[in-house]
């Protein structure tokens, strides 16, 4: 036998065996890395596909209302807008309306500071036969925003919080129309008191001086009977002031009719004398006399305290219920214009696609 047949046959067998292992194991190794990468790569879809899962959830989970889904309100605020749209255009008209209500108001105050009473009356009779126009148009605009579409206790999940909003702006000055009968029925109220009173004020001086000249002239009987008169007119006025007393500065009628009664009851009492005596002058007569000439002279000397008294009965009631109705008249104005909107220039919370065929 070669030796060296028998050396390489003794001394080979392991380098052979050894390598063939190392070729297993890096087979091994190589087919592990494969598996792990495709493990990863499999993991990154499941990530990727969870997330893509997530976000429609999240989408899906937004209310109709919100800013997140216009396109789920679309069709439902287009609806509710072209109503909307017809109640601002009622409200334009009723705001005009209180505008020409509230004109009227004016000119009937100025009457009363004048004691014009034609032109009160004129002013007063003008509004209270427009009211039932104001009326008509308040229902007409009540009617209006009833029809609105959507609106009810489910209305987020369907309309925009621009359109909700906007419907809560103009029902929120329904009350502002429907207070604007009582604010003229109290107007009316206070201005029939002023012109009364006018009335009564000038009765009074018109009769206290008539009786005057009656007694100058020694017609005592007919100047008693004009007393007469302007002590009614006195009494009557008292009546209206005590009315007017907690609505209105009254001081200054207190001291007119304070003067003016005092003077008629010292021309009463000096008439009276000088007709128990014939016209004769005598110690009483002297004495009331100088009584009258007393009370005379605490009168006015001109109709300034008059301008005064109606210009505070003016601010009493009447002044106030013109106010009111000028401020339901601002209100109504502002109305008009919509709220700013929270989202985009369209004023529904964002923009509205176009809905799809």
């Amino acid at each position: 036998m070669d030796p060296s047949y028998e050396l390489r046959g003794r001394c080979h067998p392991e380098p052979v065996r050894a390598t063939s292992a190392t070729l297993r194991a890096v087979t091994l190794l190589g087919s592990s890395f494969r598996t792990l990468a495709i493990g990863l790569v499999w993991l990154v879809i499941a990530v990727v596909i969870a997330v893509g899962v997530a976000g429609i959830v999240a989408a899906g989970n937004r209310l109709p209302g919100t800013d997140g889904r216009p396109e789920l309100t679309w069709a439902a605020d287009r609806a509710a807008k072209t109503q909307l749209d017809a109640s601002t255009t009622s409200l334009a008209t009723l705001a005009a309306d209180v505008e020409k209500l509230g004109e009227m108001g004016r000119l009937a105050l100025t009457a009363v500071t004048d004691r014009d009473l034609e032109r009160l009356d004129a002013a007063v009779n003008d509004g209270t036969t427009f009211l039932p126009t104001v009326a008509l148009d308040t229902a007409a605009y009540r009617e209006a925003l009833g029809k609105v579409p959507g609106i009810g206790p489910t209305d987020e999940l369907t309309l925009s919080p621009a359109v909700r909003d906007r419907y809560d702006q103009l029902v929120g000055t329904v009350q502002l129309a429907d207070g604007l009968s009582g604010q003229w029925r109290r107007f009316t109220s206070g201005a029939a008191g002023a012109s009364r009173l006018v009335e009564l004020l000038d009765l009074q001086d018109t009769e206290a001086a008539a009786a005057a000249k009656e007694g100058s002239s020694a017609h005592y009987a007919a100047a008693l009977t004009h007393l007469d008169k302007a002590d009614a007119a006195i009494a009557e006025a008292k009546t209206l002031r005590d009315r007017l007393r907690n609505a209105a500065d009254v001081s200054t009628l207190d001291r007119w009719l304070e003067r003016n009664d005092t003077w008629d009851a010292a021309l009463r009492d000096l008439y009276k004398t000088l007709d128990a005596t014939g016209g004769k002058v005598t110690d009483a007569v002297r004495a009331a006399y100088t009584k009258e000439r007393a009370a005379f002279a605490r009168l006015p000397s001109d109709t300034k305290p008059l301008v005064i008294i109606m210009s505070d009965v003016a601010q009493g009631g009447l002044n106030q219920a013109v106010i009111a109705i000028e401020e339901a008249r601002g209100g109504l104005e502002e109305a008009l214009t919509p709220l700013e909107p929270q989202g985009g220039d369209d004023g529904t919370g964002g923009p509205i696609p176009t809905p799809p065929d």
